[in-house]
């Protein structure tokens, strides 16, 4: 192999460490933050007996966390999985807005299926997850 091989190699090497590495960091600031923290570890108002990440990882099927900033200036912490919900297994989202300044958070706006949810259909969804999380609480007794 000639020097301008190596070299070539070398470069592709370097540029391919450097992409790698941007595409790690920029995915651990996204799912590995103090906004997501503050939500998994806090609680809903009417749920003050169990955290949010508690009553979420018994109703979610792989729970995924992530934090954005919103255009409005928002600090906005997603959580999506799959849950079963009114007999129909499907997708969910779930966004709180996190306020800073007060450390605490708000229940934002919610889809499942691709659909926003109504308030009602909102407050049914999350009684369905702690009703979830008490009842494997009762199982496991």
């Amino acid at each position: 192999m000639s020097l301008g091989n190596h070299f070539r190699v070398f470069v592709c090497v370097v540029f391919m460490g450097i992409l790698v590495g941007y595409v790690f960091n920029a995915k651990k600031d996204v799912t590995d933050n103090v906004y997501i923290d503050s939500v998994k570890e806090g609680y809903l108002v009417d749920f003050t007996d169990v955290k949010v990440r508690d009553a979420f990882n018994y109703a979610f099927t792989e729970p995924y966390w992530r934090y954005y900033e919103a255009k409005t200036g928002q600090h906005v912490v997603e959580l999506s999985g799959d849950i079963v919900f009114l007999e129909e297994k499907g997708h969910a989202i779930l966004q709180f807005v996190v306020n800073e300044e007060a450390n605490e958070f708000k229940l934002f706006a919610m889809k499942f299926n691709d659909e926003v949810l109504d308030s009602q259909q909102k407050g049914t969804l999350i009684g369905m997850v702690y009703e979830t999380w008490e009842m494997k609480q009762l199982a496991y007794q």
